[in-house]
């Protein structure tokens, strides 16, 4: 998100008022296909200003009309963060992890998937708002036959803090989850998978048999396999292959997008590898998208290895 357009538009927002009021905007943390942040910051530093103005603006529009005035700062603009992939790396105390989420604090609501990055078990979902009893005070039915106050550790059931009223007990698998790796062990997972990633990508910047796709991103690694006759046609454009955004003619992202789907269907049928396809934005062709989900171990000799076989099976393509 570009927090600079987001000002911008809650600036023309504001002179909607009251047909059109703000109040609600959704960051991310760790898109699907590139794995991209949002800046957390910047987005709350907006969404408060704005704030502001609102309960100006609207309380001076209103006086003198036979109207009740609203509250003192009555209007809220509710931050979330879908940190649903990206989310996890709250577990690092790693500097440069922890700067993915600066701000993160000061929004309403987030959500992160620990069967994602963290491994447990399917499905496992938080969501976290920083204010108490706000759930229970949207989504309660007061269904007196399942929910009564003066029951015995009724401060503990949340089903009627759920519109759903009944859910799958998620806290529990991510209870013993941590409770099992502890804060470290979930931390050390999250920045392996950070580091192994930027030797990938390095390899990948420095061989002619691939190129990156766009910028890498802390767990996302998107790129393309460049078969002999895409490398003589890119080297004739005069497309740098170790750049980070390679600018692919489109004739050429045509090809290039086919050799992405036949070399997964090759992989696939040979029983050697599973990898995905995506459409990304910043260009024409499907690229491969490579992120590490769970604990598992991946080493500098899988990277090889991952290398190896698309050039294996795609080199003719």
């Amino acid at each position: 998100m570009d927090a600079d357009a987001l000002d911008r538009l809650m600036s023309v927002t504001e002179q909607q008022i009251p047909t059109k009021i703000p109040f609600f905007v959704a960051a991310t943390s760790g898109s699907t296909v590139r794995g991209s942040f949002d800046d957390i910051a910047a987005i709350v530093e907006v969404c408060r200003k704005h704030e502001r103005i609102l309960n100006i603006e609207y309380s001076a529009r209103l006086e003198g009309q036979s109207v009740c005035p609203p509250k003192e700062n009555s209007f809220k603009i509710w931050i979330h963060v879908d940190g649903a992939w990206g989310g996890s790396a709250i577990f690092s105390t790693r500097s440069d992890v922890r700067k993915l989420l600066q701000g993160l604090e000061h929004v309403d609501s987030f959500t992160f998937n620990p069967h994602k990055m963290l491994g447990a078990p399917q499905q496992t979902t938080a969501f976290i708002t920083r204010h108490a009893g706000l759930l229970k005070q949207a989504n309660s039915i007061g269904a007196k036959y399942l929910f009564d106050c003066r029951k015995h550790g009724a401060e503990y059931d949340l089903g009627d803090a759920s519109y759903t009223c009944g859910r799958r007990t998620d806290a529990v698998k991510l209870w013993a989850l941590w409770k099992f790796y502890g804060s470290k062990g979930l931390g050390s997972m999250v920045e392996s998978k950070i580091d192994i990633l930027q030797k990938m990508a390095s390899r990948i910047r420095h061989s002619d048999r691939f190129i990156l796709a766009c910028d890498p991103c802390p767990f996302n690694l998107n790129f393309y396999y460049l078969p002999t006759r895409i490398r003589k046609l890119l080297s004739e454009c005069g497309v740098d292959i170790e750049s980070n955004n390679p600018e692919i003619p489109n004739d050429i992202s045509n090809e290039l997008s086919m050799v992405s789907v036949n070399l997964k269907l090759l992989l696939h049928k040979s029983g050697e590898m599973l990898i995905p396809f995506q459409p990304i934005s910043t260009q024409k062709a499907d690229c491969f998208r490579l992120v590490l989900a769970g604990n598992k171990q991946f080493r500098e000799e899988d990277i090889q290895h991952v290398l190896d076989l698309m050039d294996k099976y795609g080199s003719d393509l």
